[in-house]
């Protein structure tokens, strides 16, 4: 059965149910949701969303992007934005002018990003984990694409719950089949290049759209580096510690 969910327009939702964890349980797909951006439009696509029954949102785009597409989600659904301007489509459109509208360069600036949120973006990480420690119901981990910004906290949080790296990656790794439609995904950046008097190079959006074993190792490598392993990484950075993982087990894995 496929992980991901049809919602209109919406590119990468999909639930993170049914994972093995070290303790033998397995995560919930009724609580555990991660996306794109939200592409709600009409009655019929919120009913379709409220079926989810999404308690929290947490939206990890940066105020620009939040402006440019606005949830619509109604107002019974908290939304706590966690504006990220690493490896916003802003921030990622200036990269690739400043390094020179490479493939080369593209993949490079995505490693580069993947550093800096495990580096620079923390705060927003550990804010996410608080707050699931004081609330309830569903969650939903999103940014535009849905597979960095949201590709990392969905990792920390897979890592939290006790899933081993081999299905952490495995769940990261599906992004890129939501971005299959390469000519829909590659229309996402079609205004930056025409505002340059481009035409949109899909040998440089690629890069950008994939969901690549190395950005993720880069992520990890970082944890690694800072502080010796993932878990004393999430408990010294993130302030996982083995309370607020066994409260946040009971909450997302039976």
């Amino acid at each position: 059965m496929s992980r991901f969910l049809p919602l209109g327009k919406t590119m990468n939702l999909r639930h993170m149910g049914g994972y093995q964890t070290a303790s033998g349980n397995k995560t919930r797909g009724d609580k555990l949701y991660r996306s794109g951006f939200l592409n709600i439009a009409g009655a019929d696509q919120l009913a379709k969303f409220k079926e989810l029954d999404v308690a929290t949102i947490y939206d990890f785009r940066s105020p620009m992007e939040r402006l440019k597409d606005a949830l619509q989600v109604g107002s019974d659904v908290e939304v706590v934005e966690l504006g990220m301007l690493v490896a916003s489509v802003e921030n990622l459109w200036g990269m690739l002018l400043a390094e020179g509208l490479t493939p080369e360069g593209a993949e490079k600036i995505m490693a580069e990003r993947y550093r800096e949120l495990t580096e620079e973006e923390i705060p927003g990480y550990r804010t996410m984990f608080q707050h699931m420690m004081e609330s309830e119901g569903g969650i939903l981990v999103m940014c535009s694409f849905g597979k960095d910004r949201a590709g990392i906290a969905s990792a920390l949080l897979l890592a939290a719950l006790g899933v081993d790296e081999q299905n952490i990656e495995a769940d990261y790794l599906l992004s890129s089949n939501a971005y299959a439609d390469k000519a829909l995904a590659i229309g996402k950046f079609e205004q930056f290049f025409n505002a340059e008097g481009l035409t949109v190079d899909e040998s440089i959006v690629i890069p950008i759209l994939d969901a690549r074993t190395g950005y993720l190792n880069t992520a990890w490598q970082v944890m690694r580096d800072s502080s010796g392993s993932i878990d004393n990484f999430m408990r010294e950075q993130l302030g996982i510690d083995r309370a607020t993982k066994k409260r946040l087990q009971e909450r997302f894995t039976l």
